[in-house]
């Protein structure tokens, strides 16, 4: 089954909301590692993912940034 950008945005809801709950900044390593993991998982799933959109959301979330 192919992702939807809505499977993608929940993915990154919860990518930021395991970030937050380990107490990671967002320039941590272990930040940006699980960010990281999250992304490859995409990637595999649609050769489209765009990383950087990504990680705007999840940075965003965490930001307590609403995103569109």
């Amino acid at each position: 089954m192919k992702m939807t950008r809505q499977d993608f945005q929940a993915q990154a809801d919860l990518c930021a909301d395991i970030i937050a709950d380990l107490g990671l900044g967002t320039l941590s390593d272990k930040a940006n590692s699980i960010l990281d993991s999250f992304c490859d998982m995409c990637a595999r799933s649609n050769p489209s993912f765009d990383r950087a959109r990504f990680a705007t959301w999840v940075f965003n979330n965490l930001d307590g940034i609403k995103n569109k």
